[in-house]
């Protein structure tokens, strides 16, 4: 139904949901859309038609229900989230005088005021270390809470070396598949740092609406983000680092300083609050940090990540050198803490799958493959042996060179010129993809190759047609002379089908490879890189007679062979992210799901399960 069919009339002003209790009145004359007056807590409103526009139609007079609070068949959407005390429904306009008689407030007028700023209570926190907890959900990512709201209890809640951050820790559904961050999230970050005494800089790099405290005085405040990130807005201008050598702050984050004075006992509360992401923003909180410059240290120009130079991990100045190393060591823990959060929700999962693959083992059991009666030392020799043997058996049914003759000159000409519609495919009914599929022929009952006759041959005839309707392979351009004559030969010779060409020499067992060969396949098979000198030199001066099982044990142990899979993967099961545009096959950006699955070492039915249910965010790789 278009928009035109509905006469909506809207305040220009209204009030925030609370629990304050609130008289809203309104009175209309139909067929006089300008009689339309609303007044809200004894308060007469501006306002606007829209969606239909005003409108002197008379109402709609049926027999059906009245729906008061709600639409569109109970819709949450449409619905009225609260408590009624009272309606009432008069037959004569009303005005304002009595509305203001009818309106009558006990109590302090409502209204919903912005929270007192004071330093958030982080409790104990761990020495010389910095504890980052995040909460989701907050009502808005440009202001901070009203007083009339609460911080969302925590998330997540984690301990790192520094006020540094680059991105947050991945959030994971209940099964362990990556979800979204419920923005606007805010982040706190608190650490207990001890400096000397006197009057310290302060510098605090964010991306949203932020601010830092200090002993629970307010150093520096940030702006919310504004503007959608989508490449297209203007350039942000490089920002001239605060001191040589100081690391640049990103592009679109805040730089802001402030100074404090420090006591004689240098004890110092610092704690950072950030709104990170919104609506139509990105988790991200760019490259988020605190320093400290010390008084005596201004001259040289040198800030200190804090805890600070007196932090009981190394010191890490806000140089490139300094953060880039920190940024390693950070990233390094935060996968760690990735891997133990994924891991601790898949398990909830796992009873389910062990139920399955129990129930397949034994069906396993119950029913064994039969193994091919030849000597081998492993099952997989026995099955590679065994179709050696078969290869063999059917190659010596005809001559080698007639089979490669056919294999070489033939097939090829058929895979490529009539395959595509006559191979897995039977347009007509027809395929050429076997000696007896050719003689059968199609729908027309007409077989394709007559063995012997050319002329008879319904498969030649259709190739050398002139009629466009009628020659194969369509299209317009016919097949060439030499790939005609080739088939016309075939067919005159008696449309021999041999077995693929195979000799001895070519199924025999390779030589075992020295353990130069066995070190290179065994690193890019698995992990995908050479191994490094020293790897290198340790396995081959290794003469004990199991190290090449322990070899392929530890690089199946390696993180890396989830780094080189993930790509194998991606092209198997057909990942198609959405570039451009979002109907074209599109299958969405599954790669981290991937290696999430590789890294956990998923069984391949859990992983293609969880894949085809399409769980976590789309955005974040789930």
């Amino acid at each position: 139904t278009s928009d035109a069919h509905w006469h909506r009339w809207t305040s220009k002003t209204g009030f925030a949901p609370g629990k304050a209790w609130h008289h809203i009145a309104a009175s209309y004359r139909f067929g006089t859309p300008e009689s339309l007056r609303v007044w809200i807590d004894g308060q007469p409103q501006s306002g606007a038609w829209d969606m239909g526009g005003p409108t002197d139609r008379a109402p709609v007079v049926d027999d059906d229900a009245i729906w008061i609070g709600s639409s569109r068949g109970g819709a949450a959407a449409n619905s009225f989230r609260g408590r009624v005390d009272a309606i009432a429904i008069y037959r004569s306009e009303l005005t304002d005088a009595l509305i203001k008689g009818r309106y009558r407030r006990e109590g302090e007028e409502p209204g919903v005021k912005p929270r007192p700023e004071t330093m958030p209570e982080m409790g104990e926190l761990p020495p010389g270390r910095v504890r980052l907890t995040l909460h989701e959900g907050l009502p808005a990512h440009d202001r901070w809470l009203n007083d009339d709201e609460a911080v969302p209890r925590e998330t997540l809640t984690w301990d790192a070396d520094y006020m540094l951050l680059d991105r947050l820790p991945v959030r994971y559904d209940a099964w362990g598949i990556r979800d979204s961050w419920r923005t606007p999230t805010l982040l706190r970050m608190a650490t207990d740092a001890q400096l000397p005494p006197g009057r310290h800089r302060f510098v605090m790099r964010v991306r949203g609406l932020s601010r830092l405290w200090l002993n629970g005085q307010l150093v520096a405040r940030s702006k919310p983000l504004t503007g959608s990130p989508n490449g297209e807005e203007p350039i942000t201008p490089v920002a001239a680092p605060l001191t040589a050598g100081m690391r640049l702050a990103e592009h679109r984050q805040q730089e802001l300083v402030g100074e404090v004075t420090i006591g004689d006992d240098g004890r110092c509360r610092v704690v950072l609050e950030s709104i990170i992401g919104g609506k139509a923003f990105r988790a991200d909180p760019g490259e988020l940090c605190v320093a400290v410059q010390l008084q005596s240290e201004q001259a040289s120009g040198c800030f200190w990540l804090l805890p600070g130079p007196n932090a009981r991990s190394s010191p890490a100045a806000l140089t490139d050198a300094d953060v880039e190393s920190a940024l390693d060591r950070q990233a390094a823990k935060l996968q760690q803490l990735d891997d133990a959060n994924r891991r601790s929700a898949a398990a909830s999962q796992d009873a389910f799958w062990e139920r399955r693959h129990d129930l397949a083992r034994r069906w396993v059991d119950e029913h064994p493959a039969p193994l091919p009666d030849v000597d081998a030392s492993h099952p997989i020799d026995a099955f590679i042996q065994a179709k050696a043997a078969r290869a063999l058996a059917a190659s010596a049914q005809s001559s080698i060179d007639e089979a490669r003759s056919f294999h070489s000159r033939v097939l090829p000409i058929l895979r490529d010129q009539c395959f595509r519609c006559h191979g897995e495919k039977a347009n007509g009914g027809l395929r050429l993809n076997s000696r007896e599929a050719v003689l059968k022929g199609g729908d027309s009952e007409l077989p394709a190759v007559v063995p012997g006759d050319v002329e008879e041959s319904e498969l030649i005839r259709r190739i050398r047609s002139t009629d466009a309707d009628e020659r194969m392979p369509p299209g317009d351009e016919s097949m060439g002379a030499e790939e005609i004559e080739a088939l016309a030969a075939w067919i005159k010779s008696g449309a021999a089908w041999p077995a693929p060409p195979v000799t001895a020499d070519a199924v025999a067992a390779p030589a075992v490879v020295d353990d130069a060969a066995f070190l290179r396949r065994a690193y890019l098979d698995t992990v995908g890189v050479p191994p490094t000198a020293a790897e290198a030199r340790e396995f081959l001066e290794d003469a004990s007679a199991d190290k090449r099982r322990r070899l392929v044990e530890r690089l199946l142990d390696d993180s890396r062979w989830a780094d080189h899979w993930t790509s194998y993967w991606q092209d198997v099961l057909a990942e198609n992210p959405t570039m451009i545009n979002a109907s074209l096959n599109t299958s969405g950006p599954f790669r981290w799901f991937l290696y999430d699955s590789l890294r956990d070492n998923k069984p391949l039915d859990r992983m293609v399960t969880e894949l085809i249910l399409q769980r976590g965010s789309p955005h974040e790789g789930g």
